[in-house]
């Protein structure tokens, strides 16, 4: 009789597979959302960088104004910010401006157009993509970021 209870106790192999099935979809499913989590927050900074890469050029057009801003198509006054081009970043220019490591890895496209109507204005556009295929283009879930800003001509 001892010899009957025994093996009842024990587990049948069936019983081992269904649980090592069950583990596996969960440790599965936890590693997932770990690697969904961490692509997301990839994604997020890589998407706030090229955000601020293309906000800056369009916040100091706009502090130099519509006049300044009219003329600096035909020269141009800041080496920094090149027109109608794609141009890499680079974190360390001699010019003044500091970027995040980063920011290497993206290239800018910055553009004027005039907007004749009522008011005069310019209408500036800012496009920032990552530079070839790099770790950035693996994270980041848009191929472009553009952002664009009108500076109108002030009332005489």
């Amino acid at each position: 009789m001892t010899r009957r209870s025994s093996l009842k106790a024990a587990f049948s192999m069936i019983e081992v597979l269904v649980a090592m099935v069950f583990l596996a979809t969960i440790v599965v499913g936890i590693l997932n959302m770990n690697y969904m989590s961490g692509k997301s927050s990839m994604d997020a900074y890589y998407e706030f960088l090229s955000i601020q890469l293309a906000q800056e050029p369009i916040e100091i057009f706009r502090a130099f104004g519509y006049k300044w801003l009219s003329k600096y198509g035909i020269s141009h006054t800041l080496p920094a910010y090149p027109l109608d081009s794609w141009n890499a970043i680079s974190s360390g220019s001699g010019d003044g401006v500091q970027y995040p490591p980063e920011s290497e890895l993206f290239q800018r496209k910055i553009s004027l157009e005039n907007v004749s109507g009522a008011i005069n204005a310019i209408r500036i556009k800012v496009q920032v993509a990552p530079k070839s295929l790099n770790k950035v283009k693996i994270w980041l879930s848009q191929n472009i970021v553009t952002m664009e800003s009108i500076v109108f001509e002030q009332p005489r």
